[in-house]
């Protein structure tokens, strides 16, 4: 490609600058490296990287092929499948594809799509290369393979294992079948995925459709589009406050519809009906009896039925607490309803949930959201919040100026960041905040390139988080704002402090029931009085958060506990039976399980028509099959912080150095249960996740 079309940035030219991240985030004149990332400016320059990249790869794959079966060396076998071109151990990978979820510009969002396409596609073709294979089987019988170090040995091991998953002992006709089926649903992902990203549905509603958003939230949004009206889209910052405290239960209901109902995101239950599908033949193909069983044999959990006994002994501890929940809810409903004036019809409705479980934070234990989030300014959480993980991990980070990097938006930031003692450069991240059209609609970290010999890695975390005031006023975050960001932080850490040359490649990637655990026990700090005292700072008086409103919101963090944690296992269910032996046919029968399913497990009836697996993207994505995952690694991350943060100091840098080095640094190399046990000095238990949500007072129970 012709560079002069591109942005420039390589790691080699290491252009330095001067630059202060803050008042006690970096030190000062500290020297800067621009991230390893060379950046499209058309759709022109990602077609034709993308081919580069094509070429690079079907050459690196032929070379493989090309040497002797009694030639094969690390060197030259493995070596090569542990960093190949179409990885994100190659910056422009990233480039590439990354900026669809971004970018201000459709055409660029378009084509950088196709490029992920293309590159999955390529990925599922690779790995059914039988000629390949054979050099490195041929390679882990030699006694070099026998006499390498054990984190060599695991790529070898895990190499084999790659191919073998990916059919390569079938006949050649089911083998082209196969390649057929896996193109075939990673273009189904790609157009549901799609079908989120570019959705621009506008509601509008007068200002007294909106009573209890306050008066901020509705000047904000006030005669944008249409006199009179406030635009309500379906991003996080317009319906999470409306959930949460529009007091109008009609307004709450279209909002609900307007994300699940029928012809939402366009044609996405078709899309799901579709994916489950070709998943169904791909694990038959493969010898599996399902999807599911396909994906969990290879998980730390090792089949379904873990799942499902960890799922159901979950489930019967919560059940009679759930339903205690659901009837508080409901009175406090029925007592509202009485008191405004509205109609109550006798049960607690989809769209009532986070409406009342609000209420009664207000009522019961005094915590206000409202009131609560002038203590966390963005711009303050920010910088707390990379400070505290500076200090517990041992890093230094130093934010570039903004010449320094391009940027696909005005406000993307971008930090370096060096390991303490020895000041060895580590990887760099950016941050991109704000939700605006086109982007990415959800919190996620997106690792665009992972550490190589000639690369450090660098992360990127994507918020939709409420911006500042037209009026000047600075972004205001709720606390669950708070946490969400200290938790995606979590994982770009995870990314950032993975140590070893090709670690979190497809041959290294952290199995998805452990890859929450990390981020999820890092959550624990932003409920800890310390560390509150820390985050909090009020965007006028600069006090932090009165010790009252702390304590409440301390007291209340597990209210409703139960009847929330039945909705996380409802969600894994979904996902576990529409992946399992007899999935549904058909949209049709997609909205009879959800129907059925919902209030049998989570205790709320599903809106006649509604259907969240049209904006469910996780069962679409790395998640299929696994969003039980979130369940299981909340029990690890309550034993970890338990077990040695609790007991020996939340902001102890020596055990902080510990979690890093044990947990983090390994990555998904070798057994992730063999690391845990030995950070913890011994086996996961559930124990610490049961009673820290009083379910129970003492539990022998362990995963």
């Amino acid at each position: 490609a012709c560079l002069g079309f591109w942005i420039l940035f390589p790691f080699c030219f290491q252009r330095r600058l001067q630059y202060t991240m803050g008042e006690s985030s970096a030190a000062s004149n500290v020297s800067t490296i621009a991230p390893p990332i060379v950046w499209p400016l058309t759709p022109l320059d990602i077609r034709e990287k993308t081919k580069e990249i094509l070429d690079a790869t079907e050459k690196n794959l032929c070379e493989i092929e090309k040497i002797p079966l009694n030639a094969v060396t690390f060197e030259n076998t493995v070596a090569k499948l542990m960093c190949p071109p179409n990885y994100k151990t190659n910056p422009y990978y990233a480039a590439c594809k990354f900026l669809q979820h971004c970018s201000t510009d459709a055409g660029i969002r378009e084509e950088a799509a196709n490029s992920g396409k293309i590159f999955s596609e390529v990925r599922v073709k690779g790995r059914m290369r039988k000629e390949v294979y054979k050099r490195v089987k041929a390679f882990s019988e030699t006694p070099e393979a026998k006499s390498l170090p054990s984190y060599e040995t695991h790529f070898v091991e895990a190499a084999l294992k790659n191919y073998e998953r990916a059919g390569l002992a079938l006949e050649e006709e089911d083998g082209k079948k196969l390649q057929t089926l896996l193109a075939k649903d990673s273009s189904v992902c790609s157009e549901y995925q799609q079908n989120l990203g570019s959705d621009t549905t506008k509601l509008f509603f007068a200002p007294e459709e909106l009573k209890g958003c306050g008066d901020e939230f509705i000047q904000e949004r006030l005669n944008k589009d249409v006199e009179g009206k406030c635009t309500i889209t379906l991003k996080y910052p317009d319906i999470v406050p409306i959930g949460s405290n529009c007091e109008i239960s009609e307004t709450r209901r279209k909002v609900v519809e307007a994300r699940e109902g029928v012809g939402a995101y366009k044609n996405n239950l078709e899309l799901v009906a579709e994916g489950i599908g070709i998943r169904k033949e791909i694990a038959a193909l493969l010898g599996f009896d399902s999807w599911a069983d396909y994906i969990c044999s290879s998980r730390m959990s090792g089949s379904v039925q873990a799942v499902d006994d960890f799922l159901s002994n979950l489930e019967d501890k919560l059940k009679e607490s759930g339903r205690e929940n659901y009837l508080t809810l409901l009175k406090l409903k029925e007592d509202h309803c009485k008191e405004y004036g509205y109609e109550f019809d006798g049960k607690l409705n989809a769209w009532d949930s986070g409406f009342y479980h609000s209420l009664l934070l207000k009522q019961k234990y005094g915590v206000d959201a409202e009131k609560i989030k002038e203590y966390f300014p963005l711009d303050h959480v920010v910088e707390t919040t990379l400070n505290i993980y500076q200090e517990l991990l041992g890093l230094k980070f130093t934010e570039l100026e903004d010449e320094a990097f391009w940027k696909w938006h005005s406000e993307v930031r971008c930090f370096e960041v060096k390991d303490t003692t020895s000041n060895d450069l580590i990887g760099h991240f950016y941050l991109d905040l704000f939700p605006r059209e086109g982007k990415y609609g959800h919190a996620a970290i997106f690792h665009l390139v992972k550490k190589s010999t000639e690369n450090t890695a660098v992360d990127c975390m994507l918020c939709n988080l409420p911006p500042p005031a037209a009026n000047g006023k600075p972004a205001l975050l709720r606390h669950r704002n708070v946490v969400t960001f200290f938790h995606e932080f979590g994982h770009i850490m995870h990314g950032l402090c993975s140590e070893g040359v090709g670690n979190s490649t497809r041959l290294a990637k952290c199995p998805r029931d452990f890859v929450e655990a990390p981020s999820q026990m890092l959550e624990n700090w932003v409920w800890q009085k310390e560390v509150l005292e820390r985050l909090s700072r009020h965007y006028e008086s600069q006090e932090t958060l009165p010790d009252d409103l702390l304590q409440s919101m301390i007291r209340a963090k597990h209210v409703n506990v139960a009847f929330q944690s039945l909705r996380q296992i409802y969600l894994s269910r979904l996902d576990l039976t529409i992946h399992g032996k007899n999935p549904p046919k058909d949209a049709k029968d997609l909205q009879i399980l959800v129907d059925d399913l919902r209030p049998n497990v989570s205790l709320l009836e599903n809106p006649a028509g509604n259907n969240m697996l049209r904006t469910f993207g996780h069962l679409m994505n790395q998640y299929s099959a696994s969003y039980y995952g979130y369940l299981w690694a909340e029990v690890l991350s309550a034993d970890m912080f338990a077990t040695r943060f609790q007991k020996e100091g939340i902001m102890n840098p020596e055990v902080g150095m510990q979690y890093r080095k044990m947990v983090l640094a390994p990555g998904g190399t070798h057994n992730i249960t063999d690391h845990l046990t030995k950070f913890l000095g011994r086996p996961p238990s559930n124990d610490a996740f049961l009673q820290s949500r009083g379910i129970l007072e003492d539990s022998d129970a362990r995963l």
